[in-house]
């Protein structure tokens, strides 16, 4: 595995969330800023209609696509989502990159000597997204398939304006199930939202009292740093 050592570039793996029909353009925006492969995922958005103008995700069919880059070309990465898709104008959907903290070496082997490849990136490119650095942060919830809106509806009451959804299925020990009392294997939704870093705490809590393990929902909830991002303004 690849660490966080000095010796080591850091990588971070960018996340875009498009309209579904722009997900092919958001894969070619990636290659463009040097991206060596890209994960794409089918989802929805939660915004509500009076947000939607701003955030670009509302009750419609939504595509993420996320790859991996190393930390130098996270603000090249952004600007060419950012001017391809025009994610500076509102409604035309967000991307944010989220530092690793390791990653297996001969991935990172590859992703670092194709990004050598890449032509540097410019003052330009890294001023416009450092105005969001340190600002917010992702909110990730695992639930059971059908609480969504009642994870947003708790987070809105607290400051956050929409997220995206995607399926999936939990697999654990049974140990693990008897423990936290939830059937991991059960169909679930996983809800994630950029937030601001200050509502953080406020939106981990309202969801956790609302759809928390000890309610039908049996929602997990965790953080993770936004070093970038783009759209959100």
């Amino acid at each position: 595995m690849a660490g966080t050592d000095r010796n080591i570039v850091p990588i971070h793996a960018v996340a875009a969330v498009v309209d579904a029909a722009q997900c092919e353009k958001a894969v070619r925006m990636c290659q463009a800023g040097g991206a060596l492969f890209n994960f794409v995922s089918l989802c929805h958005g939660t915004a509500r209609t009076e947000v939607l103008d701003l955030l670009g995700l509302g009750e419609t069919k939504k595509g993420t696509v996320m790859c991996l880059v190393p930390s130098g070309l996270v603000p090249r990465l952004l600007s060419c989502l950012a001017d391809g898709l025009q994610m500076r104008y509102p409604g035309k959907g967000i991307a944010f990159a989220v530092p690793l903290s390791s990653i297996n070496g001969k991935l990172y082997r590859a992703v670092t000597a194709w990004s050598e490849n890449a032509a540097p990136e410019d003052g330009k490119e890294r001023t416009q997204v450092e105005e969001t650095r340190g600002k917010y942060e992702v909110v990730v919830t695992v639930i059971n398939h059908g609480y969504t809106n009642l994870v947003m509806d708790a987070a809105r009451q607290v400051g956050a304006r929409g997220g995206t959804v995607l399926n999936a299925r939990g697999i654990a020990r049974e140990e693990v199930e008897q423990f936290l009392g939830v059937s991991v294997q059960a169909e679930k939704e996983v809800v994630f939202m950029v937030v601001p870093r200050e509502a953080r705490l406020d939106v981990m809590k309202a969801i956790s009292e609302t759809a928390g393990l000890k309610t039908p929902g049996k929602g997990i909830v965790f953080s993770l740093p936004v070093s970038d991002a783009i759209g959100l303004a």
